[in-house]
Parts: structure tokens; C-alpha cells; sequence
């Protein structure tokens, strides 16, 4: 016990010098010894928490609060929870734990200024504004810039003005360089009228965080109405470059939908605003949008607008006319020729039967991109077509080989916005048999390749780092394969659609802990579906030299097993980092429920 008391008084000392990594792994040993000791518990989850280990850092919270006997302690812990869903944007949840630590202490002002601030961020009505109001105004005495700031922005919502500003410039006055609060605070002054004010805050917000689109858009907004045109337009292009390089489609098709209300004679904010629907597969918005784009700017640069009209036309299997805008698209660029616009020309050729023309497109896609997978499944499939079988082995062989060798094909297709993707499920009907065929047929090499990985047992091979390594290569085949087409699932579809997702596991922040912690559920699971008798085979017929009398093993062969088993574990635990790795690459926000569905879509697979 002493030890232990001594090792959390380290953890203090780590934890007052930010040295939050080595606290956490001392907070670890801690545990190995005593794994109920809540202090050490609850520091490891306020150590992930500082670590931006949010889902890591609820697990400890939740583990302290059921050791917990003391209410004022479990609303710490309660609190700590609301704090990590926050931080992950997952207000309702973060509401409810913020209710039970106020419920189990109502004393805390830290507990009703994030209800308060809580109720603010999810209010869909008056009421909702006006008990946050209650719940900010008993926080007084806690952070109080944070308080007026958040009280100030509740009264602009309820249309308070004077009242929003008055606490707001509080809020300035406790703390000046919080950007958002100058951003209301202009923005108030900017609907009062009051434009020089506004500029001075606005302008203010913009030095502190120039990376924000509604500081810019704002900004642009009030040159506008007070006649200063040049500096308008310059802060729209810088909202609208912001708005460009957002990885959240539908925030990005907010800003331009912004920037078209207020810039309606900007055809680059039509040209995105269509770019965005057709993204989000709202094909007849992004048409009506593009062609805008084209009316308001009678000049070269159109192409791009043709690129994408041409691709939803070959998307909605309307091959000549997505022809024609992809050749007028190309006469705009200068005959700048896209491997990937070659690409699908030549396979609306192929589709409208017009097979020399559709090789004529293909082979020129090919002698701009040698490593598009893609394009040689496409001719294989029209030398196929035109009964040339020699040909057709040429071409499919070379598309299993590109699959193949690339490690990390998703996301190869992910950068090529997926089109590759839909291309595949485009293939018309009298193509679909033999493609199917093939994918049937790739999965059955696989599957013998994986069953003879874990099936060898000849000792020569044992010590052979070169044919495992080749084994991992053909398992990464086949893991790249079978997670292809993997939306089209009953299962996948069955769970996306009738099931809420959790989204605080979110892998645009992956992290070492969540991959491991992953892994070893997959791999369980992997070796829980994996037929043994390979297993038994291995060890029976390395061990076929045991001396049943003496119940001794030759020490060579009791090697040569160990290193097998080695062998298997690593190759288990390889093919479950494929998986994980896979999903990584296609996916960006999925919880470990589905992670198991999907490892029973491998294993129907296997």
C-alpha cells in the first residue's frame, strides 16, 4: 500500500508537469497491482481526457463510478463523461451526465455552467435558451468569461440584443483574445447596425482565428453593405478556400449555399454548390447548379463543370450524353487528357458497343496511368466480350496482379472520390456474369492460399521468412478484395440503416489504443471461426518423432513447433491487422458493433 501511495503521488507530479503519457502508463502499474484502486483509475481517465483519448478516458470514468460510494466523487466522474462526449460534439449525451453530477452535487458551479453551456449548444426552442440562462447565471464565480459569453450568445438567439451585448462585452473585458466571443459580438453590432463596432470585432476575430469560415463570410458580408467591394470579395474567396478544404461534405455545401445566397454572380460558388450535391449523390441539384456555373462564366475554365456533368450523366448510365461533356470538357482544358475521364469514355464506348473506339480511349488512359487496376478489368471484359480469350487472360491477369501488389487499394480508390467504386457496380448486364465469376473465382485462390498458410507443416519451410511474407501479401489480396464491394452487404446495409451508429468512436482521430483494443477482438474472433484441424495437423505431424514410452520431444522438433506456432500466430494476427486496416482506409466513423458484423462477413468469406 505504500508503494502505491507513493506511485500516485508521482502521478501527481507528472500530471502538474503535463507529463500526461508517463502518468497514465505509471496510473497502469498502479493497476496491475491493485486494479480496483480508484484514484489510479480515475487519474488514467483524466490522463487520456487531457491526451484527447476521449472514448479511453470514459472507460476509466465509468469504472470509478461504479467502485464509487461517495456521491460527490461519482459526480465528478459523471462530469468528466459530459466533458469527453463534448469534446466529441456528442451534446445529448454530454447533457445527461452533466444532469446526474449536477443531480449528485448540486453545490459544483462547474456542473451547471457546462449544463448550462450544454443546454445552449442543443436548444431547438426558447425554453431551451432560457434554461440554459437559469443554469449559466448560477455559474457566476466559475470561468466567467465563458459564463457572459455564453449567456450573451443565448440572448442573441432569443433576440435580446442589447442584453447579448452588454454581457459580451463582459466576456471581452475577462478575456479578449476568444475569438468566438468577438465573432458574436460583431455579429450582434453588425445586426444593430452599428458597422464600425462590428468591424472592430469582426476584424478582431478574423487575427485570432483566420482559419474560420464564418469569421470570413461574416467579415465579407459587412464590406459589402458599408460599399467596400475589393475587400468583399477578397474575404469571400478566403471563405470560400476554407469552405474548399473542409472534410465534412454537408458543412461544406452549407458554405456554399452561404456564399450563393450573398455572391450570386460568383460562378465558382455555383460550380462547388454543384460539385457538393453530386457528391452527395443529389444529382439533379448539382446539374441545375453547374449549369449556373456555366451561364455565368462563358469561358474555358468551364471544363471543370463539364468534367462533372459528364460524370453524373455516365453515373445515371447516360452514356452519349456523358460522352459529349466529357469531350467538351477535354476541348476546355487545351486537351489536357485525364487517365480517369479516358477511362470512363472508354467504357461508355464499351457499353454502347462501340468496342474499337472504347480500346482506342482505354489504351490512352493506360499510357497516362500504368497502374490503374480499373482500366485492364474493363478491356478484359471486352476481349471477353469479342471472344478474343487469349487477350481477355492477358488483361484480367494484369488487373489481379495491380490488386494484388497494392496494399492499400481502398484508399487508392477513395482518392479517385470513389468513382472506380461505382464504376464496378455499373457494369451492365451482359458483362455482370463473368465479372462475378471472377471476383467468385479470386476469393477461391485466396481462401486456398490462407488455408495453406496455416495448413504447411514440411520443416523447410518453417524458417522460411520469404513464403510467410508472400502469404501476408496474398491475405492483404484477398482482405482488399473482399472489402471492395463490401456496401453492397444485406448485413452492412441491414445495420447502417436500422441501427444508430455511436459516433464518438471516430477514426479520423484513430489511435494506437483504439487499433489494438480493435485488433484483439478481431483476432479473437478470427482464431474463434478458423478450422483447427490445419492447427492439429501442423503440430501432429511436426511431433510425429515423439516418444510416446518416455513422453520425451526431440528438442529440434520441439523448436521447429514453437517457431510453427509462432508462425500462426503471426499470420492470425497479420490477417486481423488487414481487416482493421481496410476498414480504416474505407471508413471513417463506424463502432465496434459493426466491426463484428463485418468480421462475420469475412468469415462467411473464408
Amino acid at each position: 500500500m505504500k508503494n502505491i501511495n507513493k506511485y500516485l503521488q508521482e502521478v501527481d507530479e507528472y500530471i502538474k508537469n503535463k507529463n500526461y503519457n508517463d502518468a497514465f502508463s505509471l496510473c497502469n502499474s498502479i493497476l496491475s497491482i491493485n486494479s480496483n484502486n480508484i484514484e489510479a483509475i480515475f487519474k488514467a481517465g483524466y490522463c487520456c481526457y487531457r491526451l484527447k483519448k476521449y472514448d479511453i478516458s470514459m472507460m476509466h470514468f465509468i469504472r470509478a463510478s461504479s467502485l464509487e460510494k461517495f456521491n460527490t466523487n461519482k459526480a465528478i466522474y459523471k462530469y468528466y463523461i459530459g466533458r469527453c462526449y463534448d469534446s466529441l460534439g456528442v451534446y445529448k449525451e454530454a447533457l445527461e451526465y452533466f444532469k446526474n453530477a449536477y443531480d449528485l452535487d448540486n453545490s459544483n458551479k462547474y456542473y451547471t455552467l457546462w449544463l448550462g453551456i450544454t443546454y445552449s449548444k442543443t436548444a431547438v426552442n426558447d425554453n431551451d435558451y432560457n434554461n440554459s440562462l437559469m443554469y449559466l447565471s448560477m455559474s457566476l464565480g466559475s470561468e466567467d468569461y465563458l459564463v457572459y459569453g455564453y449567456i450573451g450568445y443565448c440572448h442573441i438567439q432569443l433576440r435580446n440584443y442589447d442584453k447579448a451585448i452588454m454581457h459580451l462585452e463582459k466576456s471581452v473585458l475577462l478575456k479578449d483574445n476568444d475569438y468566438l466571443t468577438r465573432y458574436y459580438l460583431g455579429n450582434t453590432y453588425f445586426l444593430l447596425q452599428a458597422y464600425d463596432k462590428a468591424l472592430e470585432h469582426l476584424s478582431e476575430s478574423v487575427k485570432l482565428k483566420d482559419d474560420d469560415f464564418d469569421n470570413w463570410f461574416t467579415l465579407g458580408l459587412l464590406y459589402e453593405v458599408i460599399g467596400e467591394n475589393i475587400l468583399s470579395d477578397e474575404c469571400f474567396e478566403k471563405a470560400r478556400n476554407i469552405a474548399l478544404n473542409n472534410d465534412d461534405i454537408e458543412e461544406e455545401l452549407d458554405c456554399f449555399i452561404k456564399l450563393t445566397d450573398s455572391q450570386s454572380d460568383e460562378y465558382l460558388n455555383y460550380l462547388y454548390l454543384g460539385i457538393c450535391y453530386a457528391k452527395l449523390e443529389s444529382y439533379k441539384n448539382a446539374i441545375h447548379y453547374l449549369l449556373i456555373s456555366i451561364e455565368l462564366n462563358d469561358s474555358e475554365s468551364n471544363y471543370l463543370a463539364y468534367y462533372w456533368i459528364g460524370y453524373i450523366n455516365y453515373i445515371d448510365s447516360e452514356y452519349e450524353d456523358a460522352l459529349k461533356y466529357f469531350e467538351k470538357s477535354i476541348s476546355l482544358n487545351n486537351y489536357e487528357y485525364n487517365h480517369l475521364i479516358l477511362l470512363w469514355m472508354g467504357d461508355c464506348y464499351f457499353r454502347l458497343g462501340n468496342y474499337k473506339r472504347a480500346l482506342f480511349n482505354l489504351k490512352r488512359s493506360i499510357d497516362l496511368k500504368d497502374d490503374e487496376a480499373e482500366t485492364y478489368k474493363i478491356i478484359a471484359e471486352l476481349y471477353l466480350k469479342t471472344e478474343k480469350k487469349d487477350k481477355y487472360h492477358n488483361y484480367i491477369t494484369k488487373y489481379k496482379k495491380l490488386i494484388k501488389n497494392n496494399e492499400d487499394n481502398s484508399r487508392r480508390l477513395s482518392n479517385a472520390n470513389n468513382y472506380l467504386y461505382e464504376m464496378d457496380n455499373a457494369l451492365n448486364d451482359d458483362s455482370n456474369d463473368s465479372y462475378e465469376n471472377n471476383i467468385s473465382e479470386n476469393k477461391m485462390d485466396i481462401k486456398n492460399i490462407y488455408n495453406n498458410a496455416l495448413g504447411i507443416y514440411n520443416e523447410n519451410i518453417v524458417d522460411d521468412e520469404g513464403y510467410y511474407n508472400s502469404k501476408k501479401i496474398e491475405i492483404t489480396y484477398f482482405i482488399n478484395l473482399l472489402f471492395q464491394d463490401i456496401e453492397n452487404s444485406d448485413l452492412y446495409n441491414l445495420y447502417s440503416f436500422n441501427t444508430e451508429k455511436k459516433s464518438y468512436i471516430d477514426f479520423n482521430n484513430f489511435n494506437i489504443d483504439n487499433f489494438l483494443s480493435y485488433r484483439k477482438i478481431i483476432n479473437n474472433s478470427v482464431k474463434n471461426n478458423f478450422d483447427n484441424t490445419h492447427f492439429n495437423k501442423i503440430i501432429k505431424n511436426i511431433v510425429s518423432d515423439f516418444d510416446i514410452q518416455y513422453g520425451i520431444i526431440d528438442i529440434r522438433d520441439k523448436k521447429d513447433t514453437l517457431k510453427m506456432i509462432n508462425n500462426i500466430e503471426e499470420i492470425f494476427d497479420y490477417t486481423s491487422a488487414c481487416i482493421l486496416n481496410s476498414m480504416y482506409s474505407c471508413y471513417q466513423k463506424h463502432d465496434i458493433e459493426l466491426y463484428l458484423i463485418l468480421m462475420e462477413l469475412m468469415v462467411n468469406n473464408l
